[in-house]
């Protein structure tokens, strides 16, 4: 009775896991690829414009050439760029994926609040970016903006931002945009031209593919030309990339080759020069300053004052600039994510005061570094406070998780019936083989690994049932040493078989519920996280479906074979008999 019962409640566990494991899957993500901007429709108005335009600035935003790769290929033309200007490495945020990238670049924004899909979504798909960019910016200033790339873009910026677009996909994109680009600044046309190329993208992306290569020599030929049609005694060249690309082509992680990318900065007002490492989130309050427009609202990042030529007014100035945004913007933030208005406290106001006190009184230094000062302390405030929220919702998910863990661990130990050693092997042999073959297919453990999410269901499922089976194959084996024939133990230990195996697979998943819980909402989950919960949910609900029905043949062929070997030895024996009455 107590086999029934223990296979009627693996049964029952598994079937559940099934439903859930498949329920929260899909949810999870639906909610990473709707996941939106906390801020987003948030009223953030801009700080009053406080310094001249400096120069017309041309930003050449290259996706896919990562800061490694770059050095590597020893383009001609860039190298003597970066000898001749400002060049740094630029670290991005992940995910690293091109949306979001881009996005980051023109708003100053983290992934988590610039408003652009996680992961890289079709053309149809897309939406309005509804956070402030520097095109809005720019616009508002009424300055002529050029957005010259990918038909994405058309989708991510609103149309009234721009006065100029030339948006396309075709192979001959890039060749069309530069010729449009070099036109418009002979012509003076513009003050802010984001020239977007994407050569590089749409060969396979490994930096060791010809087709790659070549395509670089290709941007490297579109750069000199653009660099030479310049005044950059009147303008500024950024040259910039999105991310890089792993040696497979792979991208949208956290691996060092993909989130350091170049940065060259040249032209008027521009210090040459070989600097430190910035962030991916400071470029767009340095374009501010040279455009002579307000930083963007959300923006995050810092601007590059030492590279660039300003007067000590200026540089004060400019910082008390970003000290109000980034007040304004904590104050937004942390009301949002806490469900309820939560002032500033009165703390920054009055060293705001302090420091804008200080700018009149001339002393413009000790307002540098107020102003400085009170910028870092609304990141630290708006830090501590996503921490603290973070921090209390973790509490009780690690309550929810060790019971559960607890749970399912003694569920599947009490029921593991007679053969226990053989469930342990069996399962490890599992796990070991599903890495094993992961590892054989040149993966690694991140999302970069896939380079369409569609697939990642069948490739894991793949796995997880080839692992399964061979595994259950092992099981039937060692039980036939065992000379078990009676069907409900076997039966019995089949269904635990799953029970562990399930488990097993589930472990990561009692650790990304504790971090990011069943459903992102005002915050991305880190990629790592984000990676095994995707990948864990899969195999789960694989091993949970193939653990409902690897018992019965593992069952009915042990019945089989053990009953065959007693016909057999009871032939034999019976034959020995006869051999000796006969003698």
């Amino acid at each position: 009775m107590q086999k029934y019962i223990s296979i009627i409640v693996s049964i029952l566990i598994l079937s559940n896991v099934i439903v859930a494991a498949t329920l929260w899957g899909q949810l999870s993500y639906q909610a990473i690829q709707e996941y939106r901007s906390p801020l987003r429709g948030v009223q953030l108005w801009p700080q009053a414009k406080t310094i001249p335009k400096t120069s017309k600035v041309v930003l050449v935003l290259i996706s896919g050439l990562g800061n490694e790769t770059a050095t590597a290929l020893e383009l001609p033309f860039f190298e003597r760029l970066k000898q001749a200007g400002a060049t740094m490495a630029v670290e991005s945020t992940p995910p690293t994926y091109s949306q979001t990238s881009w996005a980051t670049i023109i708003s100053g924004a983290f992934p988590e609040m610039n408003d652009a899909p996680p992961i890289d979504k079709p053309t149809p798909e897309l939406y309005p970016l509804e956070i402030d960019t520097l095109f809005a910016r720019a616009h508002e200033a009424q300055l002529h903006t050029a957005l010259l790339g990918s038909t994405v873009w058309a989708s991510l910026i609103p149309p009234q931002h721009l006065d100029y677009t030339l948006f396309a996909d075709d192979p001959t994109a890039d060749e069309i945009a530069v010729e449009t680009a070099i036109s418009m600044i002979e012509n003076k046309s513009y003050d802010f031209l984001l020239l977007h190329l994407n050569q590089l993208a749409q060969t396979t992306g490994a930096p060791t593919d010809p087709a790659y290569q070549q395509a670089a020599k290709q941007i490297d030929t579109y750069l000199e030309k653009i660099n030479q049609t310049m005044d950059l005694g009147h303008s500024v060249l950024i040259v910039t990339s999105d991310h890089g690309y792993l040696a497979d082509g792979g991208y949208g992680g956290a691996e060092e080759e993909l989130i350091w990318q170049p940065l060259i900065m040249i032209g008027e007002k521009v210090i040459p020069g070989e600097y430190s490492d910035i962030r991916q989130i400071d470029l767009a309050p340095t374009l501010a300053v040279l455009l002579g427009v307000t930083v963007p609202t959300t923006a995050q990042g810092r601007v590059l004052f030492e590279t660039l030529r300003l007067t000590d007014h200026e540089r004060a100035t400019t910082q008390l600039l970003i000290a109000r945004q980034r007040v304004a913007l904590a104050e937004a933030y942390t009301s949002v994510i806490s469900g309820q208005y939560i002032p500033m406290p009165p703390s920054f106001a009055m060293e705001v005061g302090r420091a804008e006190a200080s700018l009149q009184n001339k002393n413009l230094n000790g307002a540098f570094e107020q102003a400085h000062l009170i910028e870092k302390q609304a990141d630290e405030y708006m830090l501590i406070t996503k921490t603290e929220l973070l921090g209390r919702a973790r509490l009780w998910r690690a309550l929810v998780a060790v019971m559960v863990f607890i749970a399912w661990a003694m569920a599947t130990w009490k029921l593991r019936g007679g053969h226990a050693s053989a469930l342990i092997f069996s399962t490890i042999a599992v796990v070991a083989l599903y890495h094993a073959l992961y590892q054989l297919q040149g993966y690694s453990y991140s999302i970069s690994s896939f380079k369409n999410f569609t697939e990642l269901p069948l490739e894991v499922s793949r796995r997880t049932a080839v692992s399964m089976l061979t595994g259950g194959a092992l099981l039937m084996i060692i039980l036939l040493f065992s000379d078990e024939g009676n069907w409900s133990t076997l039966l019995e230990v089949g269904y635990q078989f799953g029970m562990m195996v399930t488990f097993t697979f589930a472990l990561p998943l009692f650790w990304t519920f504790w971090q990011n819980g069943l459903l992102p909402r005002w915050y991305l989950p880190d990629v790592l996280s984000a990676f095994w919960q995707m990948t864990a949910l899969v195999e789960v609900a694989v091993a949970a479906i193939l653990g409902l029905l690897i018992p019965w043949p593992i069952m009915s062929l042990s019945v089989f074979v053990t009953l065959v070997r007693h016909r057999l030895s009871e032939t034999e024996s019976k034959t020995a008999v006869s051999g000796l009455h006969f003698q």
